[in-house]
C-alpha cells in the first residue's frame, strides 16, 4: 500500500521542481536573492490584505524599518539583521497607509507620514457630460471621491530605541507620539527633512499642497497647492501627476511641476521658482491628454549636492549642483520608476515597471564606467521549497553593509534582499574613494573583521 503512494509524491515533487525553475533569473547569481516573510504565521505576520510594502527606511542603529499599506491598516515592522527576520511592531494608529513617507530625525526617532490607501479600488463613472478634457475631468472627481469627509493624514514619532525592545501580536498598537494634521482631508505623500533636522516638509495627495511642520515648537504650516493641473493616467498606467518626492537642497524644496517642470519652493514662504529643467517623457502633445511626468524618487549623492531623479515614464536624470539636467537614461521600456536609492558600491539601484508586470531590478554605475546593468526580474527559487516574483514594487533601501532591501507590494507582501558581489563593495576604494567617507564608516562598522582590513 505504501508503494502506491510513494510514486505520486516523488512525482509531485519533481513536477514541482521542474515549475520552480521557472523562477531562476539568467541576469545575475540567483543565490543574491531571498526574501523575508512579515512576521511568525498564527503569531505576529502581518496579515495579506494589509501587507503591502509601501515604505523603507535604512536606519542609523542598523535596522531597516518599513511601513504598509492595506484595506484597513498600516503596520510598522523592521529588518533585525541579528536574528535575520523581520519583527512586526503593530499597528500604526488608524492609518490605512503610509506612502514613502519613513524619515529618521533627531536622536535616531522616526517621523511617519499616514493617509488613505491609494491602492484602493475606485469607483469610476461611466455617463458623464461630453465636452473638452471630460475624460481627465471626471477621472480625476473619481479619485478624489474617496476623501470626502476624511480627517487627514498624522504626522507620528516612534522612537527605536524603547519601541523595538517590546513584543508585538498582530492585534497590538506601535507605541507612537501623534504630532497632528498638518494638512485636513489630505493624505501625506512624500515627506523629507532639512539638515539640521528640525524641520519636516511633506507633498499630500490628492490635492498636491506643501506643508511644514517644526520639529521642535510643533507649529504646521500649509504652504498651499505647488500644482495647477492634477491628472489621473487611466487605469492602465497607474499613476497621478501628484509627484511623490521632494527633496531640500540649497535652502529650498525641490521637486517636479505643472507639466514635467522641476520647481524650487521657498520652505518658509511656499513661493513657487520654475527652473530650466524639464523632465524627460511622453506630454500632451503627443498623447493628447493632459498627462505629464513626475518624479519619483530622489537621491543626493555626495557634498556637491548632485541629485538624481527616478521619473513616471522610466527615466533617470541627474541635476547638477549648476541645476543643469541630464538624461542618463531609460532602462526598461515600460513606464515607472518604481523606486531608487544609493548603493555603497556607488550605484544607483533601481526598480522598473508598471503595475502588474514583473519588476526589474537595475543598477547604475555612478563612476561613468558601465552605465546602466540589468539584474533582472525579482525573483526568488528555492524550490521544491519556496518560490516567488515581485510584480508590484512601491520601496526600496539599502542597508548599512550594502544589502538592498526591495519591498513588495502585492497582497501578501514579502521584504526581499539582494546581496550585491563583495567585488563591487571593494572597487571603490580602488578608485581612491575618501575612506573617512560616513558611508564608508557605516559599512566599516557594520562588516566582519576579514572584510574591515579591506577597508
Amino acid at each position: 500500500m505504501h508503494s502506491f503512494l510513494v510514486l505520486p509524491i516523488l512525482l509531485l515533487a519533481l513536477v514541482s521542481a521542474t515549475l520552480g525553475q521557472q523562477w531562476v533569473n539568467p541576469h545575475f547569481d540567483a543565490h543574491r536573492i531571498d526574501y523575508r516573510d512579515l512576521g511568525y504565521p498564527q503569531q505576529n505576520l502581518i496579515p495579506a490584505d494589509n501587507s503591502p510594502i509601501t515604505a523603507l527606511l535604512s536606519h542609523s542603529n542598523g535596522f531597516v524599518y518599513g511601513a504598509t499599506s492595506g484595506k484597513t491598516q498600516s503596520y510598522l515592522f523592521f529588518y533585525n539583521r541579528y536574528i535575520n527576520k523581520v519583527r512586526p511592531l503593530g499597528k500604526i494608529g488608524n492609518a490605512k497607509a503610509v506612502h514613502h513617507c519613513l524619515l529618521e530625525g533627531d536622536d535616531g526617532v522616526i517621523y511617519i507620514g499616514t493617509g488613505l490607501n491609494m491602492f484602493a479600488p475606485v469607483k469610476l463613472t461611466q455617463d458623464f457630460p461630453v465636452e473638452y478634457e471630460a475624460v481627465e475631468k471626471q477621472l480625476w472627481k473619481d479619485i478624489v471621491r474617496p476623501y470626502e469627509g476624511f480627517e487627514g493624514g498624522h504626522i507620528y514619532k516612534y522612537n527605536p530605541k524603547t519601541g523595538d525592545v517590546q513584543r508585538y501580536r498582530s492585534e497590538d498598537a506601535t507605541p507612537l507620539e501623534d504630532l497632528g494634521i498638518p494638512v485636513p482631508g489630505e493624505t501625506i505623500y512624500a515627506v523629507t527633512m532639512n539638515p539640521s533636522r528640525t524641520m519636516l516638509y511633506g507633498i499630500t495627495y490628492p490635492n498636491a499642497h506643501l506643508f511644514s511642520l517644526n520639529l521642535v515648537s510643533g507649529e504646521s504650516k500649509d504652504l498651499g497647492e505647488i500644482l495647477r493641473k492634477r491628472v489621473f493616467g487611466g487605469p492602465v498606467r497607474h499613476w497621478r501627476t501628484v509627484p511623490r518626492a521632494l527633496v531640500f537642497r540649497y535652502e529650498s524644496i525641490y521637486t517636479s511641476g505643472n507639466n514635467g517642470i522641476i520647481i524650487k519652493v521657498d520652505p518658509e514662504t511656499g513661493e513657487i521658482t520654475k527652473t530650466n529643467m524639464r523632465l524627460p517623457g511622453e506630454y500632451w502633445e503627443g498623447l493628447k491628454s493632459m498627462d505629464y511626468p513626475v518624479v519619483e524618487a530622489f537621491v543626493s549623492c555626495g557634498a556637491d549636492q548632485t541629485l538624481y531623479a527616478g521619473t513616471s515614464d522610466g527615466h533617470v536624470v541627474r541635476i547638477s549642483d549648476k541645476d543643469e539636467l541630464t538624461v542618463l537614461g531609460k532602462p526598461r521600456i515600460q513606464r515607472r520608476i518604481r523606486g531608487m536609492a544609493m548603493g555603497l558600491d556607488k550605484r544607483l539601484y533601481v526598480v522598473t515597471g508598471e503595475i502588474g508586470k514583473s519588476a526589474k531590478l537595475h543598477t547604475y554605475d555612478l563612476t561613468g564606467s558601465r552605465g546602466f546593468t540589468e539584474l533582472g526580474v525579482i525573483a526568488v527559487d528555492r524550490s521544491p521549497y519556496y518560490q516567488k516574483r515581485a510584480y508590484n514594487v512601491d520601496a526600496i533601501a539599502v542597508g548599512p553593509d550594502g544589502t538592498v532591501f526591495v519591498g513588495e507590494s502585492d497582497r501578501r507582501a514579502k521584504l526581499f534582499l539582494y546581496t550585491p558581489p563583495l567585488m563591487n563593495l571593494l572597487e571603490i576604494f580602488k578608485e581612491g574613494y575618501n575612506p573617512t567617507n560616513p558611508v564608508v564608516e557605516r559599512m566599516r562598522d557594520s562588516t566582519p573583521g576579514l572584510i574591515k582590513e579591506s577597508l
